[in-house]
C-alpha cells in the first residue's frame, strides 16, 4: 500500500464504493478531502459491537471480516462501506468488524456526512439509493433455519 492517496484517488476509490456509486465526481471530491485514511493492520477492531459510535468506513484496499463475537457474518473486500447506519443514526454497533489483510479505508464521521449531505442532494439520493438496494437484497437473501 502506498503512503498517502492523493485527492484524485481518494475520488476514483470511492466511485469504487458501493454507497457512492451514483454520486458525482464533484461531490466524491468533497468526500474525499473530509474523509481520514485509516490503514490498519491484520487484527485490528476497526468496530466494536455495542459501542455507539459516528463514523462509517469505505473499504479502499484489503479485507475486514464482519461478525458476532467469533462467529463470522461476512468477510468484505475493497467497494463496501460498513458502519453506515451509525453514520447516519448513532445506535451500538450491530456486529464487530476485524481487519483481515492488510486494509486501507476511508473514515467518514457522522458530522462530515452530515454536512455534506446538506450540501449536496445528490449525496443524499446515492446513499438512500444504495441503502434501499441492500435492504433489499438482505430480503431476498436465502435464511438459514439452522441457527
Amino acid at each position: 500500500m502506498s503512503n498517502q492517496l492523493s485527492t484524485v484517488e481518494r475520488v476514483a476509490a470511492l466511485h469504487r464504493v458501493d454507497l457512492f456509486t451514483s454520486v458525482p465526481g464533484r461531490v466524491l471530491a468533497a468526500v474525499a478531502q473530509a474523509a481520514t485514511e485509516v490503514r490498519a493492520s491484520p487484527g485490528t477492531l476497526l468496530i466494536e459491537e455495542g459501542a455507539i459510535e459516528e463514523h462509517l468506513f469505505a473499504i479502499v484496499e484489503g479485507l475486514v471480516r464482519v461478525h458476532h463475537g467469533s462467529q463470522t457474518v461476512v468477510e468484505l473486500g475493497p467497494g463496501v462501506t460498513v458502519g453506515e447506519l451509525a453514520a447516519l443514526e448513532p445506535e451500538p454497533r450491530s456486529a464487530s468488524v476485524t481487519v483481515v489483510e492488510e486494509t486501507l479505508a476511508l473514515r467518514i464521521d457522522k458530522a462530515v456526512l452530515d454536512a455534506l449531505l446538506a450540501e449536496w442532494p445528490e449525496l443524499t439520493q446515492g446513499v438512500i439509493a444504495a441503502l434501499v438496494s441492500r435492504l433489499r437484497a438482505a430480503r431476498s437473501a436465502p435464511v438459514d433455519l439452522r441457527e
